[in-house]
């Protein structure tokens, strides 16, 4: 498997786990990990009410090219449905983003990550607009959803690539637009700030949980939008999804 190939991989696995899973922290510590047991946060935001998440989101990942290194844009798309505020989950028949088919995952997911053959995933980009199509099934009513608005977005993450747990440690972009919330996380040490925060300290106290090794610094700006459909709330959510390896020592 490609670097590009596992980068997304990984996020998209994020994504699936972060829509499957009811939060009370903001953090997730059962994610895909970045090594020496630094698991990964989730990345899609928990909401109170939520029958139904649909999230699509445009990760930017920085791939290896005989040029040197290239930064592509990956549209990725994840859901997941519930009768009992995501105890469980179930099944609501064919989803899909964009014209592009979510493949259904373990416990009742819903996922679309790229083929080696299509590497920038759903066209997120063309346009801000993001159509879902939802077959039903299982209480849920069939729609089809376009989101209109504005994609979040934010600089690239402009902090080396150390952590060191003893000095606590700034994760910061160069700036974020469109967006509710942002999400900083380096591991599965989490926190959500308003729309307009550009930089999150994480003190030492709150990285004394990370163990030394390698974790992926995430910053996640977001924006949501809510509709009820056949008694059911659904949440939309698009997604500008920075990330970075890094050391944590």
């Amino acid at each position: 498997m490609s670097a590009r190939s596992i980068a997304i991989a990984s996020l998209a696995s994020v994504l699936v786990i972060s829509a499957c899973k009811k939060e009370e922290d903001g953090t997730s510590t059962d994610s895909p990990g970045g090594g020496s047991g630094n698991n990964t946060a989730s990345t899609t935001p928990a909401f109170a009410d939520a029958d139904g998440v649909l999230a699509a989101t445009r990760a930017y990942v920085v791939i290896s090219t005989p040029l040197g290194p290239q930064e592509i844009i990956a549209g990725l798309a994840a859901g997941a449905f519930s009768n009992d505020q995501f105890v469980t989950r179930v099944n609501v028949g064919a989803v899909s983003c964009n014209g592009e088919l979510l493949g259904p995952q373990a416990g009742n997911a819903y996922a679309y990550i790229p083929p080696a053959t299509s590497p920038t995933g759903i066209d997120l980009t063309a346009s801000n607009e993001v159509t879902w199509v939802v077959g039903g099934g299982s209480g849920f009513s069939s729609f089809t959803r376009t989101i209109m608005g504005p994609y979040p977005a934010t600089g690239g993450i402009n902090n080396g690539s150390t952590v060191v747990r003893a000095s606590g440690h700034t994760l910061s972009v160069d700036a974020v637009v469109s967006a509710d919330s942002v999400l900083f996380a380096i591991g599965p040490v989490a926190r959500t700030l308003a729309g307009n925060a550009t930089a999150c300290t994480f003190s030492a106290a709150e990285l004394s949980s990370l163990a030394a090794g390698s974790a992926l610094a995430q910053v996640v700006a977001y924006a949501s939008a809510s509709e009820e459909i056949g008694g059911k709330q659904i949440y939309f959510v698009k997604q500008s999804l920075r990330s970075q390896s890094v050391s944590v020592q």
